[in-house]
């Protein structure tokens, strides 16, 4: 449908000058927006809620499990992790700019969490717990500075390698993070005997039937989640077989039972008999440090994730996203979340992948799946004690399956490879990309995990930092330049980017000391000054000409290179140029003498010619050429 184009959130000038929301047409089967951008009911059809109700009650058993094993990943309880799923979730489904997505607590929040919170055993509590929760406010309002200033627009700016390295080093992270259950606690060596054998069983049993189930070809497991499959299976394996034969492995009960105490959520200021923090190293100096830097990480990563994310529901959706108002309801999810004792969250790429796959498009899904783990926490909480640990473990190894991009391998090495080996291997391994896409893979990858000190957040930034430097570097070996000459006067005509990365091949092509009296710099259309190192080098290099009695002057500047040196003039007041000039051919009903001459302050952007000759056109149209009155000119 032609709605299903338009997005969701449509603005347009009203009457009054002012930016007005306007409703998109009301879609079938789906949430549609009303005023102020609020989710309503209308058009909703049986199909669509019987779809989206029962998407959203699968992604919630298999949202649970994940969300206990991202606690134990971050060293904190459970319940902290539990009520962080349904608040983000919620906020997030309800009033967030991408519909379809699924919210709450994940891995990439977990693995920032778990390198400022050390391990005092796997379902407790590490030590500086306390500092997580004004992190997580602090990171929910640098969501709202986010999304406020629009920074969101920069995702655009995260290439295919890091993304690529994010998600690898989140699964290694991930993937190590399931290892603490199979060792002793206090001693945090390998578990031994039965205990170890019947902990691998059930591990291995729930990655097989998580990842196999699905694939059978029986309607009921196209419909009951894998996971709430695997775990039921491996609570009858603990119960049935491995405790009747005088056994036993770790339940969720033994290491971070659930109780009435903690299935409500409370602000963590407050002691009740379910927690109770101490909160003395908050007002200092090295409390305050850490929650600073926390909770910008928390901010970043999870702003990546989320809209990384949406880009990918998006594709599957094929209807626009909102980038600022995911962010801002995430930030709102957060800081409710750090107030009432969560460990925060955001986006979760691989439930909303599920959720899309199987049909969900609307809001009404991811809503069911929030209010459903908040049900579990608050009513069915002593259901979730009788979890073995060991299957969360084989759960979560199956995400980390599918999160690592498995295809990266392959890319490093056909980059490592001469081509005469790669041929040898035929088209498996024609993957071969620049090896410095491969580096920055690899880089991001191992960054995210070690030395330690390092986390997913510092491999990312460093990611980006590395392919900037790259493209400077390419975009540098660019610039070009040829010499001509007219007589005593000479020309070098410059073509390519001129930025910091070029301007010392510039200054080393002009040569002041042998060029004649008269020297003109021609920049081509596709040529303009990018920052004030390339401003700098102009002025050098018109300092070095009169200081020989000669002069040089820079031509064909467009509109935005011009507008750079004015406003520097006080720096760079020796450089000697004029604009470029846009010649417009003779046109019926066109004055010969009312071509605009862009060099004479014309009001052109750089290299449009087009849109040039079409205002030079438009300014010079005779009133009734052509038989008629003058048409209107174009927007």
């Amino acid at each position: 449908p032609e709605s299903l184009s338009r997005p969701p959130f449509a603005r347009a000038l009203d009457g009054h000058g002012e930016m007005a929301v306007i409703p998109p047409t009301t879609v079938e089967g789906r949430f549609v927006c009303g005023k102020l951008g609020l989710p309503s009911m209308k058009g909703l059809t049986w199909d669509h809620v019987i779809r989206e109700v029962l998407l959203g009650v699968t992604i919630c058993f298999a949202q649970i499990p994940e969300s206990v094993a991202f606690a134990f990943m971050a060293h904190v309880k459970p319940p902290i992790a539990l009520h962080a799923a349904w608040m983000v979730g919620l906020i997030c489904s309800l009033f967030g700019g991408r519909p379809g997505m699924v919210n709450g607590a994940t891995g990439a929040f977990a693995a920032i969490i778990g390198t400022f919170i050390p391990n005092a055993g796997t379902g407790e509590n590490g030590p500086g717990v306390e500092l997580l929760f004004p992190s997580v406010i602090l990171a929910g309002i640098l969501m709202w500075a986010v999304s406020a200033s629009d920074l969101s627009r920069f995702i655009t700016l995260l290439p295919a390698p890091v993304m690529i390295g994010f998600c690898n080093g989140l699964a290694i992270v991930i993937g190590l993070a399931q290892l603490h259950p199979f060792t002793n606690p206090e001693t945090h060596e390998w578990k031994s005997g039965p205990e170890m054998i019947w902990m691998l069983i059930i591990c291995f049993s729930s990655m097989l039937l998580m990842e196999f189930l699905p694939k059978v070809p029986l309607r009921i497991f196209k419909v009951v989640p894998s996971s709430l499959m695997a775990v039921i299976s491996a609570i009858t394996i603990e119960f049935a077989i491995v405790r009747n034969v005088g056994h036993r492995t770790d339940v969720i009960r033994d290491v971070s039972e659930f109780t009435l105490d903690t299935a409500f959520p409370v602000p963590f200021f407050v002691n009740t008999a379910g927690q109770s923090y101490d909160l003395s190293s908050i007002g200092t100096a090295e409390g305050i440090s850490t929650i600073i830097v926390q909770g910008i990480l928390l901010c970043i990563v999870g702003s990546i994730e989320s809209l990384m994310t949406s880009e990918v529901v998006e594709s599957f959706t094929k209807t626009p996203s909102d980038g600022n108002r995911t962010v801002l309801a995430m930030g709102f999810g957060n800081v409710l979340s750090g107030f009432l004792g969560g460990m925060g969250g955001n986006a979760m790429i691989g439930l909303s992948t599920v959720n899309c796959l199987n049909g969900g498009r609307g809001r009404l899904g991811p809503t069911v799946t929030a209010i459903g783990i908040m049900a579990c926490i608050m009513g069915a909480y002593p259901l979730l004690n009788f979890i073995p640990v060991a299957a969360l473990a084989g759960v979560m190894l199956v995400v980390v399956i599918h999160t690592f991009k498995w295809f990266s391998l392959q890319m490093v090495l056909a980059a490592l490879m001469p081509q005469q080996f790669r041929d040898s291997f035929g088209p498996r391994l024609q993957l071969k990309v620049p090896r410095i896409d491969v580096f920055v893979i690899v880089v991001v990858t191992v960054l995210s995990n070690f030395p330690k000190g390092t986390n997913i957040a510092y491999a990312v930034g460093v990611g980006v930092a590395i392919c900037a430097i790259s493209h400077a570097w390419k975009s540098g070996q660019q610039f070009e330049w040829r010499v001509s000459y007219d007589g005593e006067k000479k020309f070098y005509d410059i073509d390519g980017p001129c930025f910091f990365a070029a301007t010392n091949r510039f200054m080393k092509v002009m040569n002041p000391d042998d060029d004649p009296a008269e020297v003109e710099v021609r920049f081509s259309e596709n040529t303009s000054l990018m920052d004030y190192t390339s401003m700098e080098a102009l002025h050098k290099i018109a300092v070095s000409y009169k200081e020989k009695g000669k002069t040089v002057v820079f031509t064909s500047l467009c509109k935005e290179s011009q507008r750079l040196i004015e406003k520097s003039a006080r720096l760079v007041g020796s450089i000697e140029y004029s604009g470029r000039t846009v010649s417009v051919q003779d046109l019926p009903g066109i004055v010969p003498e009312a071509r605009h001459d862009a060099g004479a302050g014309g009001s052109w952007f750089c290299g449009n010619t087009a849109a040039a000759d079409e205002e030079a056109a438009w300014s010079g149209v005779l009133p009734g050429a052509a038989g008629g009155a003058p048409p209107a000119p174009p927007p």
